[in-house]
């Protein structure tokens, strides 16, 4: 993928920490909706009720049984713990090591991830505020970035470059290519041994002429002899 890759990796990082960022201060903030008249604020945990503190609310605890309210608050959370699986599958592919059905499972997570998160919207529907009146608060940002953070994120995981272990394989690959197709060092030329004159053959010894000298004079000289002087 080359630099594209770099770039949709570090836009799918990017999301997936800051939508977790996100998602935890809608899960804890008490100002997603501010209730009319009033009477304080609420979220899909926690709510200000008339001046009472930002506390976490049972629905068990409410007079009302409003479903809306109840699945915000349900999604909001599945968010959260479908992100991490995201994160911890996304990680492990593209910088320690691969796991089983690591991309199936990181695009079925992403698309629960941003399902579960855009179920929280009907929250503005709720009977509370059928009963009271409800706008938008300061939460409403942390939503919205928090939806738009799991969308980028979830949208270019197939676009990231190979992980870290397939690239340092196929550097590994490439050098032994290269090693391979190198020119060899041509071995240095020594100087051919220069031949040397041809010796001329010595003469065979004549023993006999030394034998015959040592005689003395007036001996007669062997056949033998006489024959090889003529």
């Amino acid at each position: 993928m080359g630099f594209i890759g770099f770039i949709a990796e570090i836009l799918v990082l990017g999301g997936v920490g800051c939508g977790i960022a996100a998602n935890i201060a809608v899960v804890t903030t008490c100002d997603v909706l501010v209730l009319g008249g009033n009477n304080g604020k609420i979220g899909p945990w926690r709510a200000d009720y008339r001046g009472s503190g930002c506390q976490t609310w049972h629905k068990e605890e409410t007079t009302m049984d409003d479903w809306i309210l109840n699945m915000a608050r349900a999604c909001s959370m599945m968010a959260l713990c479908f992100a991490c699986i995201f994160l911890f599958f996304l990680l492990f592919k593209q910088c320690l090591c691969p796991l089983p059905c690591s991309q199936p499972i990181m695009d079925i997570t992403g698309t629960l991830t941003n399902i579960s998160l855009a179920l929280v919207w009907p929250i503005i529907r709720s009977s509370v505020c059928d009963r009271y009146g409800c706008s938008w608060g300061g939460g409403y940002t942390a939503l919205l970035l928090t939806q738009i953070f799991y969308l980028v994120a979830s949208v270019f995981t197939r676009c990231m470059r190979e992980p870290r272990y397939e690239r340092r394989k196929e550097e590994r690959e490439q050098e032994k290519v290269e090693k391979a197709e190198a020119p060899k060092p041509k071995e240095e030329e020594t100087p051919k041994d220069i031949e040397a004159p041809e010796e001329a053959p010595e003469e065979p010894k004549r023993e006999w002429y030394d034998s015959v000298k040592s005689t003395s004079k007036g001996a007669e000289v062997p056949n033998e002899a006489k024959k090889a002087v003529v």
